[in-house]
């Protein structure tokens, strides 16, 4: 009965350090590759808290790692990233902010938000850089070499790694919306471009609100669950040796 205790208080422990998501409307994370041009590659987050919503994203592109045997053009600059169903759910213009590391000299301008918006096809809401159609920066891939993104853009620059644990590293859009939002049910849609061509790529992850089915490969398990697996595991492992070391103390 004491050991049956003791396991439960530590199961308790564990359950308060691990993140939690009780209070979260939803939660999706992944990593999408494709596109209908050109392929790319990116690792996207997104976090529904109440009116709150994040989304991170992290361009892979030319990231041989990350990119799970998909060849995609290290070159390639994100530049608007769409979500459709979602519920009904709509954005709230104005409220955007924007944060990620930026290529050295550069300086990114703030994206905007709209409802409706066309990135590819009609999106429910969708963030797009200002300035004019293509706009005058994107989200670039660290990995691109030298010439292969304009100059005459701002842009941010995720750094080319595999580990993205560093939250300082995503670029990352915050904003609220109205209505009830469950991302776990619903769909992006990520528009690359080449910069030095014009030549542009779509990759979307669910089927178009035009009947296209999805280009975009998504790999998973998702990176929450394995962490969360993790610390499960070194939770159990730890019970195993306090009873170990009890048996020996008692021998």
């Amino acid at each position: 009965m004491i050991k049956a205790g003791r396991f439960i208080a530590l199961f308790g422990a564990l359950a308060l350090a691990a993140p939690s998501a009780a209070h979260a409307d939803g939660f999706k994370s992944y990593k999408v590759c494709g596109g209908d041009t050109f392929a790319t590659c990116a690792a996207v987050s997104i976090t529904v808290v109440g009116n709150d919503v994040s989304v991170r994203v992290w361009n892979l592109s030319g990231n041989s790692a990350a990119t799970y045997g998909t060849n995609t053009y290290a070159g390639t600059v994100f530049n608007g990233i769409g979500l459709y169903n979602t519920g009904g759910a709509t954005a709230v213009l104005g409220s955007m902010q924007m944060s990620g590391p930026s290529r050295a000299g550069d300086t990114p301008n703030a994206w905007k938000l709209r409802n409706t918006g066309t990135v590819a096809f009609n999106v429910d809401f969708n963030a797009i850089p200002k300035g004019g159609t293509q706009g005058n920066n994107g989200i670039a891939s660290g990995c691109a070499t030298s010439g292969q993104i304009s100059t005459s853009l701002d842009v941010f620059e995720n750094p080319c790694g595999t580990d993205l644990s560093n939250a300082n590293n995503w670029v990352t859009f915050s904003f609220k919306i109205s209505g009830n939002w469950d991302p776990s049910t619903s769909d992006i849609v990520l528009r690359g471009r080449n910069t030095n061509t014009g030549a542009s790529t779509e990759c979307y992850t669910g089927s178009t609100p035009g009947g296209h089915a999805a280009n975009c490969a998504t790999v998973t398990p998702e990176p929450v669950t394995m962490a969360l697996l993790a610390t499960g595991l070194a939770g159990m492992g730890g019970i195993g040796a306090y009873r170990r070391k009890k048996k020996n103390t008692a021998a």
